[in-house]
């Protein structure tokens, strides 16, 4: 897909090993924060990708995140990585953040910046124009898409996460992973269909 090619480089692969969390736990600020600064701009592209692109609310969930990361370090008990740890913490709070409102996100466009942004220098301004529209396009309909399958969506093909750390995150099975991401790639396909052929 086209599409998926203009987002590349959007994840990331893990900021955090299981001795990075035990110098954290024992209260080393270099630790924490070297991974602030390696992970707030990650978790906050997911927890906005979860938010429906709610930046500013994505900025104040992953505070919130990082405040119980540093808090709870300790309670860490090594079950799967300490990555997945952390974006399940980021993940909840999300959903926290949610269930405060009450409410569904509804679809917003991200800033007009951020899509710019992700044009290649290389590209004639044509094929910069179609990367950002094409791009554009993507956002719209992963916004379109239930939290659920946005999360799964965003993990899988933004993160390059394999299935079984998804379920970890998400703290769902395997299967019901699967079955998200058949049903998010359905309506995705449909939405984008419908983009170029209009």
């Amino acid at each position: 897909m086209r599409v998926l090619d203009a987002l590349a480089g959007l994840g990331g692969r893990p900021m955090l090993t299981s001795e990075a969390l035990k110098k954290i736990a024992a209260g080393d600020r270099a630790a924490f924060s070297a991974l602030y600064a390696t992970a707030q701009p990650r978790l906050v592209r997911y927890a906005g990708a979860l938010l429906a692109g709610d930046i500013d609310a994505a900025l104040d969930v992953v505070d919130e995140a990082f405040l119980s990361i540093w808090r709870e370090a300790g309670r860490y008990a090594g079950v799967g990585n300490a990555d997945g740890w952390v974006r399940r913490i980021v993940r909840n709070k999300a959903v926290d953040w949610l269930r405060a409102r009450r409410e569904r996100p509804v679809a917003s466009s991200y800033d007009q910046d951020q899509a710019t942004s992700l044009a290649d220098d290389a590209h004639t301004p044509e094929r910069a124009a179609e990367i950002s529209s094409s791009a554009r396009e993507l956002r719209k309909a992963l916004e379109r898409l239930s939290p659920d399958h946005r999360e799964v969506v965003w993990l899988c093909y933004f993160e390059e996460r394999s299935l079984s750390e998804i379920a970890l995150i998400t703290g769902c099975p395997e299967n019901t992973v699967k079955t998200r991401l058949f049903h998010a790639r359905k309506q995705l396909r449909s939405q984008l269909q419908r983009f170029e052929t209009a």
